[in-house]
């Protein structure tokens, strides 16, 4: 492996490991708590930001049986390198690891508010750190994983406005169609059954009109 990253071991047979550049959320975090013990919760705090955007994108993965080859996690951000997946399912996975910390951030505000006015020196030093990171970083963490830059989420993640404009205009192109064609809003069968009907019209038509339908003299 790269001098520039440590092996974390494998989770379910995928490999894990991690870039040097995450030893700088400690110091990020001392610079804001100045205390070393506060400063190991507030990073074991973000370790786990990190693990749940990446756990959103293997869930989405999963779901869609797309294989899940590496994860990797970086300073501000993780890698997850999987199998093929179409442009759409590519910006569903984007949005899945944004979802998850979302889902962090919404039990981070429940809990915070259910803990308020329950004082305790213990728990307020412990609380600080994790409600700190568990929301303020987690939603700046989220803007930097929506950044259409780099190596950033967002370049698949906005693809999904592009997608919504050709799908309008495939429902507006549908739409014209079935004005100008409206018996191609029919099923099948009852599609095949008007073309039948008006095949017997046309002979009906024709024969007593005196006209005789051609045939087709083609060998069998």
């Amino acid at each position: 492996m790269d001098e520039n990253y440590w092996s974390l071991g494998a989770w379910r047979r995928v490999p894990v490991s991690m870039h040097w550049t995450v030893l700088f959320a400690f110091a990020w975090l001392y610079i804001i708590f100045w205390d070393v013990g506060q400063t190991l919760i507030g990073s074991v705090a973000y370790a786990i930001v990190l693990v749940v955007h990446e756990l959103g994108h293997v869930a989405a993965l999963r779901m869609k049986r797309i294989p899940v080859l590496e994860i990797r996690f970086f300073g501000v951000h993780g890698s997850v390198q999987h199998g093929y997946a179409s442009p759409r399912e590519e910006t569903q996975v984007a949005w899945a690891g944004v979802a998850a910390q979302l889902a962090l951030l919404a039990a981070a505000l429940g809990a915070r508010a259910f803990l308020v006015g329950t004082p305790s020196p213990i728990g307020d030093y412990i609380a600080r750190p994790v409600f700190t990171v568990f929301i303020g970083f987690n939603i700046f963490l989220m803007i930097v994983a929506l950044l259409p830059i780099g190596p950033f989420d967002g370049h698949a993640a906005w693809q999904v406005f592009g997608m919504m404009r050709a799908k309008r205009r495939r429902k507006a192109a549908r739409r014209d169609e079935l004005r100008q064609f409206p018996e191609r809003a029919l099923p099948e069968d009852q599609r095949r059954e008007l073309e039948e009907k008006a095949a017997r019209e046309t002979a009906e038509l024709l024969g007593k009109l005196g006209v005789k339908p051609e045939r087709d003299t083609r060998e069998p």
